[in-house]
């Protein structure tokens, strides 16, 4: 066994044990970090760029503008997203098996993510996870994560080394 640690775009993590498959490499979460959160296009992902695109996905996921996302909110998100990624996988049996799954889960996500379980998740208990996200990617501790971080984690992994950090 081995950890998973998901990042919830946008919604931060949910560590399990679980088998991994070598297809789900740690450099490949680092790349899909910097394609999702590189709002200037530069090829890094700064904190300050980090926390604005959270932002942004917290709000729009925020469906009633009550400040905090429900359960509902959080999985109708999560749905529109796992939605587009099953399509992409070929054997509509696979494809079905992977979206009931990752449904499941997302309940059991947002029960994580939801610190104190009150049905609400606030801004801080998103960005919290999102802040363990951010600095798990960033490998050099340079509070910027680029291609840099991506190299140091696949030659840790190289290496037998590293934290097995993957992304669904």
């Amino acid at each position: 066994m081995k950890t998973l640690i998901l990042p919830l775009t946008g919604f931060g993590l949910l560590t399990v044990l679980a088998p991994l498959s070598p297809a789900m490499a740690a450099p490949h979460a680092i790349s899909a970090m910097i394609r999702d959160y590189d709002t200037n296009h530069d090829g890094k992902v700064t904190r300050d760029e980090f926390d604005a695109e959270r932002r942004v996905r917290f709000d729009r996921t925020d469906a009633n503008h009550d400040g905090v996302l429900s359960d509902a909110e959080y999985v109708a998100e999560f749905e529109i997203r796992l939605k587009a990624d099953v399509a992409k996988i070929a054997d509509p049996e696979k494809a079905k098996e992977e979206y009931d799954r990752e449904m499941r889960q997302a309940y059991v996500r947002y029960g994580v993510l939801d610190a104190n379980h009150d049905g609400a998740m606030t801004w801080d208990e998103y960005q919290a996870s999102g802040h363990a996200m951010f600095d798990r990617q960033d490998r050099n501790h340079d509070k910027v994560i680029d291609e840099t971080d991506r190299r140091i984690l696949e030659q840790e992994e190289k290496d037998h080394k590293g934290d097995d950090f993957i992304s669904p």
